[in-house]
Protein backbone atom coordinates (compact mmCIF):
# COMPACT_ATOMS: atom_id res chain seq x y z
CA UNK A 1 0.00 0.00 0.00
CA UNK A 2 1.50 3.38 -0.90
CA UNK A 3 2.57 5.90 2.05
CA UNK A 4 -0.53 8.35 0.32
CA UNK A 5 -3.07 5.85 0.97
CA UNK A 6 -1.83 5.00 4.32
CA UNK A 7 -1.30 8.29 5.21
CA UNK A 8 -5.52 9.20 4.14
CA UNK A 9 -6.30 5.73 5.74
CA UNK A 10 -4.92 6.75 9.24
CA UNK A 11 -6.00 10.36 8.92
CA UNK A 12 -9.82 9.34 8.49
CA UNK A 13 -9.40 6.77 11.12
CA UNK A 14 -7.50 9.33 13.49
CA UNK A 15 -10.00 12.39 12.83
CA UNK A 16 -13.02 11.15 11.75
CA UNK A 17 -16.17 10.60 13.13
CA UNK A 18 -18.39 11.23 10.11
CA UNK A 19 -19.27 9.76 8.00
CA UNK A 20 -27.90 7.29 7.77
CA UNK A 21 -28.25 9.65 8.88
CA UNK A 22 -25.05 10.33 11.04
CA UNK A 23 -26.15 13.93 11.26
CA UNK A 24 -28.28 15.54 13.77
CA UNK A 25 -31.94 14.66 12.78
CA UNK A 26 -33.47 18.04 11.38
CA UNK A 27 -36.54 19.71 13.32
CA UNK A 28 -39.44 21.63 11.77
CA UNK A 29 -39.17 25.04 10.70
CA UNK A 30 -38.85 27.51 13.67
CA UNK A 31 -40.74 30.71 12.72
CA UNK A 32 -37.50 33.34 12.62
CA UNK A 33 -37.57 35.77 9.99
CA UNK A 34 -34.03 35.78 10.37
CA UNK A 35 -33.49 32.55 8.56
CA UNK A 36 -33.11 31.38 5.01
CA UNK A 37 -34.40 27.99 4.27
CA UNK A 38 -32.62 27.31 1.20
CA UNK A 39 -31.65 23.65 0.20
CA UNK A 40 -30.32 23.71 -3.13
CA UNK A 41 -26.93 23.76 -4.35
CA UNK A 42 -24.31 24.39 -6.58
CA UNK A 43 -20.71 22.54 -7.92
CA UNK A 44 -17.82 24.25 -8.10
CA UNK A 45 -14.71 23.07 -9.45
CA UNK A 46 -11.08 24.30 -9.29
CA UNK A 47 -8.05 23.12 -11.54
CA UNK A 48 -4.60 22.98 -10.37
CA UNK A 49 -1.63 21.76 -11.82
CA UNK A 50 -1.78 18.12 -10.65
CA UNK A 51 -5.32 17.73 -9.07
CA UNK A 52 -9.18 18.37 -9.65
CA UNK A 53 -11.49 19.47 -7.04
CA UNK A 54 -14.81 19.37 -7.40
CA UNK A 55 -17.00 21.17 -4.52
CA UNK A 56 -20.92 20.69 -4.04
CA UNK A 57 -21.86 23.63 -1.77
CA UNK A 58 -25.12 24.72 -0.66
CA UNK A 59 -27.06 27.77 -1.13
CA UNK A 60 -25.57 29.41 1.66
CA UNK A 61 -22.43 29.86 0.40
CA UNK A 62 -23.38 32.67 -1.55
CA UNK A 63 -24.86 34.76 1.11
CA UNK A 64 -22.71 37.22 2.58
CA UNK A 65 -22.47 36.19 5.78
CA UNK A 66 -20.86 33.14 5.52
CA UNK A 67 -18.91 33.04 1.38
CA UNK A 68 -16.17 34.26 3.62
CA UNK A 69 -15.81 31.01 5.63
CA UNK A 70 -16.82 28.96 2.73
CA UNK A 71 -14.42 30.00 0.23
CA UNK A 72 -11.80 29.25 3.25
CA UNK A 73 -12.80 25.81 3.60
CA UNK A 74 -12.83 25.79 -0.51
CA UNK A 75 -9.13 26.85 0.00
CA UNK A 76 -7.86 25.23 1.92
CA UNK A 77 -8.98 21.40 0.57
CA UNK A 78 -7.50 22.62 -2.36
CA UNK A 79 -4.15 23.74 -1.63
CA UNK A 80 -4.09 20.54 0.82
CA UNK A 81 -4.91 18.16 -1.16
CA UNK A 82 -2.15 19.68 -4.09
CA UNK A 83 0.57 19.23 -1.55
CA UNK A 84 -0.24 16.25 -0.54
CA UNK A 85 -0.35 14.77 -3.94
CA UNK A 86 2.84 16.60 -5.35
CA UNK A 87 4.57 15.19 -1.74
CA UNK A 88 3.39 11.75 -2.86
CA UNK A 89 4.73 12.08 -6.80
CA UNK A 90 8.05 13.25 -5.13
CA UNK A 91 8.15 10.41 -2.53
CA UNK A 92 7.67 8.05 -5.59
CA UNK A 93 10.19 9.40 -8.21
CA UNK A 94 12.84 7.22 -9.21
CA UNK A 95 15.62 9.29 -10.10
CA UNK A 96 17.44 6.63 -11.80
CA UNK A 97 15.21 6.31 -14.17
CA UNK A 98 13.49 9.47 -16.26
CA UNK A 99 10.90 7.32 -18.03
CA UNK A 100 9.27 6.59 -14.66
CA UNK A 101 9.16 10.67 -13.81
CA UNK A 102 5.59 11.33 -12.55
CA UNK A 103 5.48 14.60 -12.98
CA UNK A 104 6.42 13.90 -16.77
CA UNK A 105 3.75 11.36 -16.69
CA UNK A 106 1.05 14.34 -14.90
CA UNK A 107 -1.60 12.14 -14.00
CA UNK A 108 -4.49 14.27 -12.80
CA UNK A 109 -5.79 13.35 -8.98
CA UNK A 110 -9.53 14.11 -8.60
CA UNK A 111 -10.83 14.59 -5.15
CA UNK A 112 -14.58 15.24 -4.87
CA UNK A 113 -16.07 17.33 -1.94
CA UNK A 114 -18.87 17.78 0.21
CA UNK A 115 -19.87 20.59 2.37
CA UNK A 116 -23.05 20.28 4.94
CA UNK A 117 -23.09 23.56 7.20
CA UNK A 118 -25.12 23.52 9.66
CA UNK A 119 -26.27 26.95 11.55
CA UNK A 120 -27.10 27.29 15.43
CA UNK A 121 -28.35 30.87 15.92
CA UNK A 122 -28.48 30.34 19.57
CA UNK A 123 -25.05 30.15 20.08
CA UNK A 124 -23.72 32.23 17.54
CA UNK A 125 -21.40 29.46 15.21
CA UNK A 126 -21.58 26.86 12.05
CA UNK A 127 -20.91 23.45 11.72
CA UNK A 128 -19.20 22.18 8.73
CA UNK A 129 -19.27 18.71 8.04
CA UNK A 130 -16.77 18.24 5.45
CA UNK A 131 -17.07 14.44 3.10
CA UNK A 132 -14.41 13.97 0.55
CA UNK A 133 -13.64 11.47 -1.87
CA UNK A 134 -10.41 11.16 -3.49
CA UNK A 135 -8.75 9.29 -6.53
CA UNK A 136 -5.64 9.40 -7.38
CA UNK A 137 -3.01 7.07 -9.85
CA UNK A 138 -5.93 4.10 -9.33
CA UNK A 139 -6.12 4.30 -5.81
CA UNK A 140 -8.95 5.47 -3.82
CA UNK A 141 -9.35 7.32 -0.07
CA UNK A 142 -12.60 8.81 1.86
CA UNK A 143 -11.89 10.94 4.42
CA UNK A 144 -14.01 13.27 6.83
CA UNK A 145 -13.56 16.48 8.97
CA UNK A 146 -15.84 18.06 11.15
CA UNK A 147 -15.11 22.12 12.40
CA UNK A 148 -17.31 23.77 14.79
CA UNK A 149 -16.78 27.94 13.77
CA UNK A 150 -17.24 31.05 15.23
CA UNK A 151 -18.98 33.05 13.42
CA UNK A 152 -18.71 36.48 15.79
CA UNK A 153 -15.02 35.64 16.38
CA UNK A 154 -13.91 34.24 13.10
CA UNK A 155 -12.21 31.32 15.26
CA UNK A 156 -12.73 27.39 15.26
CA UNK A 157 -14.37 26.03 18.32
CA UNK A 158 -11.72 23.09 20.20
CA UNK A 159 -13.14 20.73 22.37
CA UNK A 160 -10.96 22.26 25.14
CA UNK A 161 -12.97 25.62 25.02
CA UNK A 162 -15.82 23.54 26.05
CA UNK A 163 -15.43 22.59 29.35
CA UNK A 164 -13.22 23.72 32.72
CA UNK A 165 -11.43 19.89 32.62
CA UNK A 166 -11.07 19.33 29.05
CA UNK A 167 -8.76 16.22 29.82
CA UNK A 168 -11.56 14.47 32.03
CA UNK A 169 -14.06 15.00 29.76
CA UNK A 170 -12.07 13.51 26.71
CA UNK A 171 -11.23 10.73 28.93
CA UNK A 172 -15.29 10.16 29.24
CA UNK A 173 -15.82 10.50 25.33
CA UNK A 174 -13.18 8.00 25.11
CA UNK A 175 -14.33 5.48 26.94
CA UNK A 176 -17.98 5.82 26.15
CA UNK A 177 -17.19 5.69 22.27
CA UNK A 178 -15.41 2.48 22.72
CA UNK A 179 -18.07 0.93 25.04
CA UNK A 180 -20.82 2.13 22.11
CA UNK A 181 -18.71 0.47 19.58
CA UNK A 182 -16.49 -2.56 21.04
CA UNK A 183 -19.23 -5.12 19.75
CA UNK A 184 -18.49 -4.78 16.35
CA UNK A 185 -14.40 -5.62 16.95
CA UNK A 186 -13.00 -3.24 14.58
CA UNK A 187 -9.31 -2.98 15.46
CA UNK A 188 -9.58 0.73 14.33
CA UNK A 189 -11.39 1.34 17.61
CA UNK A 190 -8.31 1.51 19.81
CA UNK A 191 -6.67 3.36 17.52
CA UNK A 192 -9.41 6.40 17.36
CA UNK A 193 -10.20 5.74 21.40
CA UNK A 194 -6.57 6.60 21.47
CA UNK A 195 -6.38 9.74 19.75
CA UNK A 196 -10.44 11.21 21.49
CA UNK A 197 -8.12 10.89 24.42
CA UNK A 198 -5.33 12.98 23.34
CA UNK A 199 -7.39 15.48 21.07
CA UNK A 200 -10.97 15.10 20.30
CA UNK A 201 -12.16 15.54 17.25
CA UNK A 202 -14.95 15.23 14.35
CA UNK A 203 -17.90 16.26 16.90
CA UNK A 204 -21.21 18.38 16.52
CA UNK A 205 -21.46 21.02 18.95
CA UNK A 206 -24.74 20.91 19.68
CA UNK A 207 -26.84 22.76 22.66
CA UNK A 208 -27.70 19.72 24.47
CA UNK A 209 -24.38 17.59 24.52
CA UNK A 210 -21.95 17.13 21.69
CA UNK A 211 -22.29 14.33 18.64
CA UNK A 212 -19.36 12.41 17.81
CA UNK A 213 -19.31 10.89 13.53
CA UNK A 214 -17.17 8.51 12.56
CA UNK A 215 -16.23 7.71 8.83
CA UNK A 216 -18.17 4.80 7.65
CA UNK A 217 -16.78 1.17 7.90
CA UNK A 218 -14.13 2.51 10.56
CA UNK A 219 -15.81 1.61 13.98
CA UNK A 220 -18.51 -0.31 12.33
CA UNK A 221 -20.32 -2.07 9.47
CA UNK A 222 -21.39 0.05 6.69
CA UNK A 223 -25.24 -0.62 7.58
CA UNK A 224 -24.52 0.77 10.99
CA UNK A 225 -24.90 4.21 12.21
CA UNK A 226 -21.80 5.53 12.72
CA UNK A 227 -22.39 8.08 15.18
CA UNK A 228 -22.73 8.90 18.97
CA UNK A 229 -24.84 11.73 21.11
CA UNK A 230 -23.11 12.17 24.08
CA UNK A 231 -25.17 14.33 26.35
CA UNK A 232 -23.73 17.58 28.81
CA UNK A 233 -25.36 15.29 31.63
CA UNK A 234 -22.80 12.30 31.43
CA UNK A 235 -20.03 15.29 31.02
CA UNK A 236 -20.78 16.88 33.99
CA UNK A 237 -18.06 15.93 36.08
CA UNK A 238 -16.06 17.73 33.61
CA UNK A 239 -17.54 21.09 34.07
CA UNK A 240 -19.04 21.90 30.80
CA UNK A 241 -19.42 25.54 30.20
CA UNK A 242 -22.48 27.00 30.67
CA UNK A 243 -22.41 29.50 27.09
CA UNK A 244 -21.84 26.52 24.92
CA UNK A 245 -24.33 24.39 26.53
CA UNK A 246 -28.17 26.20 27.07
CA UNK A 247 -29.69 23.08 28.04
CA UNK A 248 -27.29 24.00 31.66
CA UNK A 249 -28.95 27.22 31.99
CA UNK A 250 -32.75 26.19 31.89
CA UNK A 251 -32.90 26.99 28.34
CA UNK A 252 -34.95 24.61 26.19
CA UNK A 253 -33.62 24.70 22.59
CA UNK A 254 -33.29 21.20 21.99
CA UNK A 255 -31.98 20.81 18.69
CA UNK A 256 -32.92 23.34 17.11
CA UNK A 257 -30.63 24.05 14.03
CA UNK A 258 -30.80 25.26 10.47
CA UNK A 259 -29.00 22.67 8.06
CA UNK A 260 -27.80 24.23 4.95
CA UNK A 261 -26.28 21.11 2.79
CA UNK A 262 -27.20 17.58 1.06
CA UNK A 263 -27.18 14.06 2.46
CA UNK A 264 -24.17 12.51 0.50
CA UNK A 265 -23.91 8.74 0.36
CA UNK A 266 -20.62 8.52 2.56
CA UNK A 267 -23.51 8.73 5.33
CA UNK A 268 -25.17 5.57 6.66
Amino acid sequence: MSLFVKFFLLLSLCISGVQASTLPPKQERPDSKDIIFDTSTYEDVIDMSYTTSTFHLPALCKDAAYAKSCSFFENYYVSKFEHDYIGYITDNLNFDDESDDLFIQRDIAYQDVTFDFRVIKELGFMCAIVLVKQEFLDQKATLTDVYNFNLETKKFVHFEDLFEEPTLAAMTCSNLVFDKFKEYGYKNLYLIKAQIEVDPRNFVLLPDGIEFIFTKGTVAPNEVNSRLFISVDDLITARPKKEWFPSMKGEVLGRKHVSHGIKSKLLN
